[in-house]
């Protein structure tokens, strides 16, 4: 499953990206797919596994301040909570 985690700007996505990376956690600095950004143009991480350790370690590093999807099997985004 593909999870998309949002950021506030293409930045802190890389910034997001490499702490992933550091703690091996495989991720990817994405353009958000249209619709998923509010302010049109957007940008994440994209990752395939270890959503929940990631999403914790961006929050304890600050850098966890957008929406989290995941993208389910007829390819459609839906958020979590």
């Amino acid at each position: 499953m593909q999870y998309l985690i949002m950021c506030r700007s293409m930045t802190y996505a890389q910034r997001s990206a490499a702490i992933l990376e550091r703690a091996g956690i495989s991720a990817r600095v994405v353009k958000a797919p249209q619709g998923l950004s509010s302010s049109g143009c957007g940008y994440g991480v994209s990752l395939y596994r270890r959503f929940d350790e990631a999403r914790d370690l961006l929050k304890k590093n600050g850098l966890l301040n957008g929406k989290s999807f995941y993208r389910d099997d007829g390819g459609d985004y839906r958020e979590i909570n």
